[in-house]
């Protein structure tokens, strides 16, 4: 890949995969999570370590024609399907493991494959693994179709607050019907900044009593920010319907936690 092309898929990983590609490569990874979903809800993740010879290929595919997605190289080739169950799957619960493994091709030599592909592919894997699991204050939000919305507007509000005014941003948010709990043990893993005594002080002072001259600013940023109008029987019609491949992973995170 000449090194005017590869700067490009760097810096465009996005663009260069295409929306639609993106989306089916979640579903893919996700239909093989369900392949190892067990009766008791956990995913089985004893995947046979694949050879640096087949990582090192999927790597060279996903960055040198990022036109394929990964049902269509992993059913050309059944030894690149187990290294995307390895790479997605086996790294929840052993991270360094799989981590080490895409290491060691720092120190191999594979036709292509050159460090600086094996550093944006680890930065990559890296991204996509930190972030496709979610806290478990997804449980209280009422919408994982949009999910990321939310989650991402409430940090937005929240920011530097430690207290007062994130108990009355994850208030509104209930009252809006964003969340179906905002108690400081739901909200806790996803805002670890936020301190406990103040929160809940806070709280139980917004249970008491009529502020919505108070609220109606807080309503509004959520409402524009997030992209929703709320009718008057309580309904929530969200302004975009599109899911983009992070909610699709928050709604399946749900469907497999209701196992739990």
């Amino acid at each position: 890949m000449a090194k005017d092309k590869f700067d490009e898929f760097c810096e465009n990983l996005d663009r260069e995969y295409g929306k639609s590609n993106t989306d089916k490569n979640v579903e893919y990874v996700m239909s093989l999570i369900k392949q190892r979903l067990q009766p008791d809800g956990k995913v089985d993740d004893n995947i046979p370590v694949p050879s640096l010879e087949s990582v090192a290929e999927v790597m060279l595919i996903m960055t040198e024609r990022p036109n394929l997605t990964f049902k269509q190289f992993c059913e050309k080739d059944r030894s690149h399907k187990r290294v995307i169950e390895y790479l997605f799957i086996r790294a929840k619960n052993h991270y360094d493991e799989v981590e080490g493994l895409i290491k060691q091709l720092l120190g191999k030599s594979f036709k292509g494959l050159t460090p600086k592909i094996v550093l944006a592919f680890l930065k990559m894997w890296r991204q996509m693994n930190k972030e496709s699991r979610p806290s478990s204050f997804l449980k209280v939000v009422q919408f994982p179709e949009r999910a990321k919305e939310i989650i991402d507007t409430l940090h937005f509000m929240t920011d530097g607050e430690v207290g007062k005014g994130a108990a009355t941003v994850m208030f509104v948010a209930r009252d809006e019907g964003l969340l179906s709990s905002c108690k400081y043990e739901n909200i806790k893993d996803e805002f670890p900044s936020i301190h406990q005594k103040a929160y809940n002080k806070e709280l139980a002072q917004l249970d008491r009593g009529d502020r919505e001259t108070f609220f109606r600013p807080i309503r509004t940023v959520l409402r524009s920010r997030i992209g929703y109008t709320k009718h008057d029987d309580g309904r929530i019609e969200f302004v975009k319907t599109s899911m983009s491949p992070k909610n699709m992973l928050y709604q399946f995170f749900r469907w497999l936690w209701s196992f739990v």
